[in-house]
């Protein structure tokens, strides 16, 4: 019985500009997901500044890529007097492997969300895209091509001190703000006014709808 997978291709924006290794950061964050999502999720950090990553709970790949943006996005360098906030574009695909990997290599595996992941990245940067998912069945695939820019134009805004607040609300469920202020070492009111800006209130119903879609697509 073959295996749905969420495969995330992403590269690392202005990556020569970033002083700091990103590699580590990444590795950071892939361990916070394993803890708190899922076990067996895995990503790798290949040529230079792209990456991998792989999960076995699709309908939960929307959040994981979204802390993965607000993992790097909590980071910045100072270069030349000028700002420089990490980021990445990311692309994901979703759909079914005969086994599910139990290494890190995963630039060195195939199949259909490897391929829909891979080919979309490719076609972003022309776009001037940093969000896409295919899942290959062609309704689904044109309700995220509707939904995905409105999420895309929320998160480009995050600041780092919001980034820091939306990635412990993503990654802990029920967490507090006055719990997510004592991990930052800031007030609740800070806190509360980093969320509100970051409008992840507006994200959330769609990272529950995109649950809900991504189980009944693929229990089909």
């Amino acid at each position: 019985m073959k295996i749905v997978t969420a495969v995330i291709t992403g590269d690392i924006i202005r990556s020569t500009d970033i002083e700091g290794d990103y590699r580590e950061v990444l590795h950071r964050i892939a361990n916070d997901i394993r803890d708190q999502i899922d076990q067996q999720f895995l990503i790798d950090v290949y040529r230079g500044d792209s990456f991998q990553a792989i999960s076995k709970k699709p309908e939960q790949g929307l959040l994981m890529l979204l802390l993965i943006k607000a993992g790097l996005k909590r980071e910045q360098t100072e270069k030349n007097k000028q700002t420089i906030q990490w980021d990445a574009r990311m692309s994901m695909g979703i759909g079914k492997l005969a086994n599910y990997p139990e290494y890190n290599n995963l630039s060195e595996l195939s199949g259909a969300p490897f391929t829909r992941s891979g080919r979309s990245l490719d076609s972003m940067k022309e776009k001037n895209k940093e969000i896409t998912i295919v899942t290959g069945e062609e309704k689904q695939d044109n309700e995220l091509k509707a939904i995905l820019p409105m999420v895309e134009a929320i998160v480009a805004k995050w600041t780092t001190a919001q980034a820091s607040a939306v990635y412990l609300f993503l990654l802990y469920k029920d967490i507090t703000q006055k719990e997510i202020g004592d991990r930052l070492g800031k007030t609740q009111v800070a806190v509360s006014k980093s969320l509100d800006i970051s409008r992840i209130d507006a994200l959330i119903p769609y990272i529950e709808r995109f649950e809900t879609q991504i189980q009944w697509t693929h229990q089909k």
